[in-house]
């Protein structure tokens, strides 16, 4: 009778949540969307390394948050900190350790695509609610999901504000 009523407590407790399944709480309300094959990923010292080496390796600072995992990708979400889009695209020019093969960039978010080593890299960052930076950055061993999963458009659509 005690596990019923705990079973039924947790169904009542989860039917009532506000937060949907093909959606991550990051803050301030915003969210990002998970497509079909993703989940969340443990964030251990493998992928804080994996992380730091490819995107938190310069003096702008830009800590892991979330990570998400699929079978043919990584998505990293990272809060940028102490710095704005401008320092962030400033910076990604600056960088010469990889092959560019598109930067675009305004006052409200930058987007860099790139190949390094056997990885197709996109990285986008954009200035949401409050002012707040987000940075995204993906990693897959296909061409073709990086061009239709994570071009510009694409990450954009996935961050979700109250004002969107």
């Amino acid at each position: 009778m005690k596990n019923s009523v705990i079973i039924l407590l947790i169904i009542t407790i989860l039917s009532c949540s506000r937060e949907k399944k093909n959606e991550i709480p990051l803050f301030n309300e915003i969210t990002f969307k998970i497509n079909k094959g993703e989940a969340i990923g443990v964030v251990n010292s493998k992928i804080k390394n994996i992380y730091t080496e490819n995107f938190n390796n310069s003096e702008i600072q830009v800590p892991l948050f979330k990570y998400i995992k699929h079978n043919n990708y990584e998505i990293f979400i990272g809060i940028p900190y102490n710095t704005s889009i401008e320092e962030l695209a400033q910076n990604q020019l600056e960088k010469q350790d990889s092959l560019m093969t598109n930067l675009s960039s305004d006052s409200l978010c930058y987007y860099k695509k790139y190949k390094r080593n056997d990885f197709y890299i996109a990285e986008y960052a954009a200035k949401v609610a409050n002012n707040s930076l987000i940075y995204i950055s993906t990693m897959s061993i296909s061409r073709e999901l990086t061009d239709s999963l994570f071009n510009k458009l694409d990450l954009s659509n996935r961050i979700n504000t109250n004002n969107k």
